[in-house]
């Protein structure tokens, strides 16, 4: 069925190529912008409570958070969480001395700040996608064997079951690209009013857009699936 299909095969290249992909721009573009000096001097943490208290965010805590590009915002917790690599302090080529922000990592953190942002400013787009996020989570762990076991034992119900959960899953998805896109537009607003433009901006530019692609290619894989499934359940496959 799934495994032993060509044309699912040939999906999964094509999903493995594009997260792929996506995952390699976004490392290969912070890691050449995290050399860069932004000219900011603060450190991490103290540029995302600076950012936080510009915008009157001033009740939302700053965390550390083990891993690389780990990091978020929780709405629920009121929390922007750092990961240890963007609050890596290095020593920086044509650095003034510590402490020392590259652009890679005010872009990141900035567009945390941007989701916070929208979180108070009560975005619809934000709002929806968290109030799906266990369904949809739940959805597309549990559909791909929803869809199995109704074919296999000729449930069509079990399958359309399936199906619609999977499609939750895929609704999230797209309705995180208009988040994502929002929150980096805010970013790139936060840095250049604290004076980082020219070269700078750019890299924090090519930055965020790395970042986006990777939630572009999370919905076009989303989407193949999902229209995979659709056509496994209306018969137009075995």
């Amino acid at each position: 069925m799934f495994f032993f299909d060509p044309v699912y095969l040939i999906l999964l290249v094509v999903m493995i190529g594009l997260s792929g992909w996506a995952a390699w721009r976004v490392r290969s573009t912070y890691a050449r912008w995290a050399t860069v000096d932004s000219g900011i001097d603060l450190n991490p943490y103290d540029f995302a409570r600076r950012l936080l208290d510009r915008q009157g965010l001033t009740g939302v805590r700053i965390e550390p958070t083990p891993g690389q590009l780990t990091d978020h915002y929780d709405p629920r917790a009121k929390v922007l969480r750092v990961s240890q690599s963007v609050a890596a302090v290095p020593a920086l080529p044509g650095g003034r001395g510590a402490p020392q922000l590259s652009v890679a990592a005010a872009a990141v953190i900035a567009h945390e700040v941007g989701h916070a942002l929208q979180d108070r400013q009560g975005d619809k787009w934000l709002a929806t996608r968290s109030v799906i996020v266990p369904a949809a989570s739940l959805g597309s762990s549990l559909a791909p064997w929803l869809i199995i076991a109704g074919l296999w034992m000729h449930l069509t119900g079990l399958a359309v079951i399936g199906v619609i959960g999977f499609g939750l899953a895929f609704v999230f998805t797209l309705i995180t690209l208009p988040v994502e896109i929002g929150a980096s537009g805010k970013a790139l607003a936060f840095v250049e009013s604290l004076g980082m433009v020219g070269e700078r901006q750019d890299g924090a530019r090519a930055v965020l857009k790395a970042a986006a692609w990777t939630y572009v290619a999370a919905a076009l894989t989303a989407m193949l699936t999902f229209l995979y499934y659709v056509s496994l359940v209306m018969g137009r496959r075995d």
